[in-house]
């Protein structure tokens, strides 16, 4: 999966005059495999000696040098590139199971409802009870605890946990400033109808962005600032204040169950040292979450083929009943309507399988 995500947006090769060992697609998929299984890159390549298999699946002629992989993640993972990957995610989860995946277009999907929030990763390895029983035990050398994080905020669909969107920088500092960015940062191909977030983006300006510039309905309670019985003065903070929509803003906990996952599954502290590589690493995060439920879903997309769901992504096929009849063929439709019943399906079969593993 990986591998075809980085055929569909990396050049073959760097350079025409390289060696060209490897190609970028290769390399960006052994970064990727290398999050997945939380390795440092000594450890992903003594991995891929190890199993030759899993080389000849990504079509390696031979086992990249660990610097070669350090040099290739400066090069691969750019905020552009990144944001391109998740377009290609967005797209090939929507995509009709027929389509090849080097052939199927990047087209606009609308997104129902949308959720921001942003989340902190630790800078070492250490644990907070750790740090916090050294810093208020008397007689240990600690007397200071770490305060710096690395802080990434996402925008993740609300349907299938996808992340649209991230921005990463440092913390700790108020989510307030980091709409615009994070808009910013989102894959072209996805279009929010609604986007939902905490009061920690409440303000005037955000608001309008959303509504009067990216024509977004946004939904952001009106809490920020003192607490006072007066209302907001604001045009879209007082409709916040007067006509909320609590049963819509209960969506908003997908996206912290997209924060618990990529937690989960990569862990909450980060491995590099720098800054540029600590949110290029954090991207790459977002990037193999969104792989692991593409797989997901094509494991789903398999189980299809049975005659019991074969209806619901391949309704151009006729169906036999238990008797053997052959049930009449449904109308004909264009590709956009079978890749929408497959994304339709698919969200929902995602949806409940991540809200039955919570």
């Amino acid at each position: 999966m990986a591998l075809g995500v980085g055929r569909r947006v990396l050049p073959r090769y760097g350079h025409r005059f390289s060696r060209h060992d490897f190609t970028l697609p290769q390399l960006f998929a052994v970064l990727v495999l290398r999050q997945f299984t939380r390795n440092d890159y000594r450890g992903i390549v003594a991995m891929l000696i190890d199993w030759p298999t899993l080389c000849s699946d990504m079509q390696l002629a031979k086992v990249p040098h660990f610097t070669t992989l350090q040099k290739a993640e400066r090069r691969l993972l750019r905020d552009a590139l990144i944001r391109r990957m998740l377009a290609q995610t967005v797209a090939l989860l929507h995509r009709h199971p027929d389509t090849s995946l080097e052939t199927s277009p990047l087209i606009a999907e609308a997104i129902d409802t949308a959720a921001a929030d942003s989340t902190g990763f630790e800078l070492d390895g250490a644990s907070r009870y750790f740090v916090r029983r050294k810093a208020r035990s008397p007689g240990l050398y600690q007397t200071t605890t770490y305060r710096r994080f690395a802080k990434l905020g996402v925008v993740a669909d609300c349907d299938n946990h996808l992340i649209l969107g991230t921005h990463a920088t440092m913390g700790p500092r108020p989510d307030v400033d980091q709409l615009l960015p994070l808009m910013g940062g989102m894959c072209v191909n996805a279009v929010p109808q609604r986007l939902i977030a905490d009061a920690g983006y409440d303000s005037e300006p955000n608001h309008i962005l959303l509504r009067e510039y990216l024509n977004i309905t946004s939904l952001i309670p009106a809490t920020a600032g003192r607490p006072t019985l007066k209302l907001p003065t604001g045009k879209w903070r007082y409709l916040m204040a007067t006509a909320f929509d609590d049963e819509t803003y209960g969506q908003r906990w997908q996206v912290e169950t997209v924060m618990f996952m990529l937690k989960r599954h990569f862990g909450s502290a980060l491995t590099s040292r720098k800054y540029q590589t600590r949110r290029r690493e954090m991207n790459l995060r977002a990037v193999t979450h969104n792989l692991m439920i593409l797989r997901f879903a094509e494991l789903f997309y398999r189980a299809f083929l049975t005659p019991f769901l074969t209806h619901l992504f391949l309704p151009e096929q006729g169906l036999r009943n238990p008797a053997g009849q052959q049930r009449d063929r449904d109308p004909p439709r264009d590709d956009q309507s079978d890749a929408a019943s497959a994304a339709t399906g698919i969200t929902m079969l995602l949806t409940r399988f991540l809200r039955c593993s919570k």
